[in-house]
């Protein structure tokens, strides 16, 4: 059994390791089919996963595709990008600066005028508009590159889009945010130009197509000098030049490196970045970093060298930021102003534009006015004319005396004015009241030699000793019987023409006026001296003899037609410019500076020495005057009206000719009767310091005798008394036939053998 029984045990143990190893190694098959079977689960799931993620690629892929090709398509077919635009004429609103010339010819600037928009435009080539000469003046080539390292550094190699910067914009679209950026220089020009500052995506589309518009028909060059041209810099501040003013108080072709790195560094957030006078403040700080950056990223272009990249980095970039340094004024001096009436008033006459017109664009033009002001003249007549106190008398009324002045030279250039007594405290405009170029007033006495003494002198009807009669007469005017009276209410009966201008008398002009007739007179002011502001009721004895006009004279034409005796008898219509251009140098308007003959030489020098008498003569009218101009001569003329309501002095020095008007704006009468003539000599006296002696212009001509005070003839040794007059020389006095002997000889020939006898 046993044996039986360990066959059996046996036989079972043998059948049992059988099975166990069939149970072993069905298990060991089942568990590789799970493994199998997990690693085909994960092969799967991990193909389907790069499926979905090829999937969803691929859906990107297309749907971007779709996206940029239906942008693409709306934005080439849709999009209208072109721009009515000539950048090579840009016409944007831009600072009028007036400019007046120095002493060396220069020309300095002297003030601007702007609406909204404060900027001026600077050339980025070397090439002066009006000579064609290389110039210096313009915007400097380190500027321009800071503006393209820091803004736009493939600048000169795209076609108006940078299109990596762009796919970065999109992105950020993509990603939901509103500002895109990606902008070239090109895209912020449009920007610049249209005021397109839209959030829409729209907006960015028209930028892009406008900027490669742009690009297709404009160079480089002149994209970015339009670029630096009109861009906001912060403080109101537009452009390069009004900014280098602003900032550094000088212009930009004078910027250093690091300045130009300043203005650059502006340009991202000019309200985050604009520098001010406090270099702790925060946006001085922050222009100073991004300044820095603007610097390295300009040595990693290879625009600047190691050693000009740490010079600029160590200069301290002084800020000025003052307004003062852009030459601008809150209130205008009075020659501004009727600087701005006349150059408005001739754009409208020349290219038929209305006033309204002509004045938006005198402000925003950006014109170049090269003024005839000279900036010593209008600040003297400024500060005498402004001091209230002293000049400015109180009528019965109680209201304020007021005044004019025009200061001009003797080719009509008017070099200063002031419209007004006390300080000026506001800005007139185009219909503003000037009373140097618009308060018409009876001219009184200046009248005389005017109307009558020159014509008739130049007509051969008198000579400076022929004698007159100073009496009674009577002329019927009007229907009325009519006697001019003296304003010595007397009559000094037989005198000479000299003394007869140099008291001033009434009768002797209206003489002459009627001799000559009223019209000739009228027509010799109004068509050979430019006055334009008589009416018919002043061709009449009375006016034009004494003064008395209905219309009358501004200080401006008054000084104008005086200025004929002073330059040997040409008439010039006074200007208070020479030409006017535009941005870029184009010219507008030009003054015609040919004068016209009004009277002969001779004439001219004649009433030069009759007009000297008012002023030196023993019993002129002006001879309070003959101290105002040390060292030289001056001719002059009082004037005064009905019931003194108008004060004149008329007067000129071999440099200057000026025209003073004093009066009440409603007529009333002055208590001091000198009033004009002392602020004349007050602003005479102080433009001619330091002026060295000269001597007004003598005609061939014109000779100088001896006459006989009596006769009014050539004085000859038997004359008891005699004086110097001057005359034409086919119109010289004959002989005087009351004294007997020897006519003597001219009073240059007695120097002439004075000097050889003493050789």
């Amino acid at each position: 059994m046993s044996e039986k029984g360990e066959d059996i045990f046996s036989f079972s143990n043998d059948d049992s390791d059988v099975n166990d190893s069939l149970d072993l190694n069905s298990f060991s098959s089942n568990a590789t089919d799970n493994e199998r079977k997990k690693r085909r689960r994960k092969k799967t799931g991990k193909q389907r996963i790069l499926k979905i993620i090829l999937s969803l690629f691929l859906v990107g892929v297309i749907t971007v595709s779709l996206v940029i090709g239906a942008f693409l398509l709306y934005a080439f077919t849709m999009v209208d990008g072109t721009m009515d635009v000539d950048l090579d004429n840009l016409a944007l609103n831009f600072t009028t600066t007036i400019y007046t010339q120095g002493e060396n010819g220069e020309w300095v600037e002297y003030q601007r005028l702007h609406g909204t928009y404060n900027r001026i435009w600077v050339p980025y080539d070397r090439k002066d508009a009006l000579s064609g000469e290389e110039s210096y003046d313009g915007i400097p080539e380190n500027l321009v590159n800071a503006f393209v390292a820091i803004e736009d550094k493939r600048f000169r190699e795209h076609d108006g889009v940078d299109w990596k910067r762009t796919a970065s914009a999109f992105l950020n679209l993509l990603k939901g945010s509103k500002s895109y950026g990606g902008s070239t220089i090109t895209q912020q020009l449009v920007k610049n130009l249209t005021s397109d500052d839209s959030k829409e995506v729209s907006r960015k589309v028209r930028e892009i197509m406008r900027a490669r518009y742009l690009e297709g028909h404009y160079a480089k060059d002149t994209i970015i000098e339009c670029y630096l041209n009109t861009i906001a810099l912060g403080h109101g501040v537009y452009g390069v030049e009004v900014a280098s003013n602003y900032y550094f108080n000088k212009s930009v072709n004078d910027l250093t490196l690091a300045e130009c790195a300043t203005l650059a560094a502006i340009t991202k957030s000019p309200s985050y970045y604009a520098p001010d006078k406090d270099p702790e403040s925060k946006n001085s700080q922050e222009n100073k970093k991004r300044r820095l950056t603007v610097l390295n990223e300009m040595l990693s272009q290879k625009y600047i060298s190691e050693k000009e990249y740490e010079q600029a980095k160590a200069e301290e970039v002084k800020i000025i930021a003052s307004k003062d340094a852009m030459k601008e004024s809150e209130i205008n001096n009075y020659f501004v102003e009727a600087l701005i009436v006349q150059v408005t008033k001739d754009l409208a006459d020349k290219y038929g534009y209305t006033e309204k017109q002509a004045s938006e664009m005198f402000y925003k033009g950006g014109y170049k006015i090269y003024s005839t002001v000279d900036p010593k003249v209008q600040t003297t007549v400024d500060e005498v004319f402004s001091d209230s106190e002293k000049y400015g008398l109180k009528g019965a009324d109680g209201t304020q005396l007021q005044g004019a002045i025009t200061v001009m030279d003797y080719e009509g250039h008017v070099k200063g004015l002031a419209g007004g007594i006390g300080q000026k405290a506001v800005n007139l405009g185009i219909s503003g009241f000037n009373r140097a170029t618009d308060a018409v007033r009876q001219p009184g006495s200046t009248m005389k030699p005017i109307s009558t003494y020159a014509l008739a002198i130049e007509r051969g009807l008198i000579n400076y000793s022929t004698v007159v009669d100073d009496k009674k007469d009577e002329y019927k005017v009007g229907g009325k019987i009519w006697s001019p009276v003296n304003w010595y209410r007397s009559y000094k009966g037989k005198t000479t023409v000299k003394y007869a201008l140099e008291i001033s008398m009434n009768t002797i002009p209206v003489q002459l006026v009627n001799e000559l007739t009223p019209q000739v007179c009228f027509d010799f002011l109004t068509q050979k001296l430019g006055i334009t502001t008589l009416n018919e009721e002043d061709k009449n004895l009375s006016p034009l003899g004494m003064g008395g006009t209905n219309g009358g004279i501004t200080t401006l034409e008054s000084a104008a037609a005086y200025s004929v005796f002073g330059n040997g008898g040409k008439y010039y219509k006074p200007s208070m410019y020479y030409y006017v251009t535009d941005q870029h140098d184009n010219v507008l308007l030009k003054v015609d500076s040919k004068p016209s003959v009004a009277i002969g030489a001779d004439t001219a020098t004649i009433m030069n020495q009759l007009l000297q008498n008012v002023v030196y003569g023993s019993e002129g009218t002006g001879k309070a005057a003959a101290g105002y101009v040390p060292n030289m001569k001056i001719y002059a003329k009082t004037g005064t009206s009905n019931d003194v309501n108008d004060l004149w002095f008329v007067g000129g020095s071999p440099y200057y000719m000026a025209s003073c008007w004093c009066g009440y704006d409603k007529l009333q009468k002055i208590g001091n009767s000198g009033i004009a003539k002392t602020m004349w000599g007050a602003v005479m006296s102080k433009i001619h310091t330091g002026l060295a002696p000269k001597d007004f212009p003598v005609s061939d001509y014109a000779v100088k005798r001896y006459f006989c005070t009596q006769s009014g003839g050539l004085a000859t040794e038997g004359c008891e008394s005699k004086a110097i007059g001057w005359y034409k020389k086919n119109n010289v006095p004959k002989v005087c036939k009351q004294h007997e002997g020897a006519v003597l000889d001219a009073p240059d020939a007695e120097k002439k053998e004075s000097t050889e006898t003493q050789n």
